[in-house]
């Protein structure tokens, strides 16, 4: 059975994490919501380009600088090698789970995730609620505890150290047409944490430079997750050429591709604290 509604509720508005987003991550969070292809798991396709012909003055670019935005602070995650993105806190608050046909439909929803990193998330947001709300349907349901008997990951395990690019909400003419700030203009914002400012110019995308190697906080960080850290590499530079790939930062481009890698060794995942959307 097909999505044919967004469960919102309205108290998102005095979360001050949702406050703390911009006009166009808000925008995408709700057309993310409201998305007929959303699953029962809150997983939709993560395709930039389809989701801006959606809204006339949005761009590829635009909305995956919103996406970043979302998932620095938490609100999503996003795979580019499943073409998925995840909004996390969808099984706490669309209210599925509290009616046991919608929680069958959760299950079957979860077996078409692609992604291992986004399974792993799902299974920890339902431990969470597990934990919190046992007299809950789907927790009456063995197909969804045995998704809670899994390996579950927090999301902050994949998002930690991310920031968000910064681009301009317009598309360049109408942006000229309004008399507002185009690419060329210098942008700033604040940090998600809101410390400092960045994002003060937003740098050209390029292809992998011939020259580029991973650094030593690269190696370490892969040694920490039990990575093969050549062969992720090596993995890396290939893909980036093969698919033609731009990136504006290619160091943070490698580690997020790291942290999708997958461990020799399982590692555990320390439970986190978040707000309403972030909940």
């Amino acid at each position: 059975m097909a999505r044919d509604r967004a469960n919102i509720n309205t108290a998102i508005h005095t979360d001050e994490d949702w406050r703390g987003l911009t006009i166009i991550e808000q925008h995408l969070y709700w057309l993310l919501m409201t998305h007929p292809r959303l699953s029962y798991v809150g997983v939709a396709d993560w395709r930039p380009a389809r989701l801006a012909a959606m809204t006339r003055d949005m761009t590829p670019q635009s909305i995956r600088a919103a996406a970043e935005g979302l998932q620095a602070s938490r609100f999503v995650l996003i795979d580019d090698e499943t073409e998925e993105i995840l909004i996390r806190s969808f099984l706490r608050h669309d209210g599925l789970l509290k009616q046991p046909k919608l929680s069958i439909s959760m299950v079957n929803s979860y077996a078409d995730v692609a992604s291992k990193r986004i399974r792993e998330v799902i299974t920890f947001e339902l431990q969470r609620l597990n934990a919190e709300f046992p007299e809950w349907a789907a927790f009456r349901q063995p197909k969804v505890m045995s998704l809670v008997k899994g390996t579950g990951t927090d999301i902050s395990a994949f998002t930690q150290g991310l920031t968000p690019e910064v681009t301009p909400l317009f598309r360049v003419n109408d942006a000229q047409a309004q008399g507002l700030p185009t690419s060329t203009a210098t942008t700033t914002t604040t940090s998600p944490s809101g410390e400092g400012v960045q994002g003060e110019r937003k740098k050209p995308e390029r292809p992998l430079p011939a020259t580029w190697q991973p650094n030593d906080a690269h190696r370490s960080y892969a040694a920490s997750r039990s990575l093969d850290f050549s062969g992720e590499a090596e993995r890396f530079k290939l893909h980036a050429q093969a698919n033609d790939r731009r990136q504006r930062d290619w160091d943070a481009s490698f580690r997020m591709w790291l942290s999708k890698a997958k461990p020799v060794a399982s590692t555990g995942a320390v439970p986190s604290q978040y707000g309403w959307a972030n909940q």
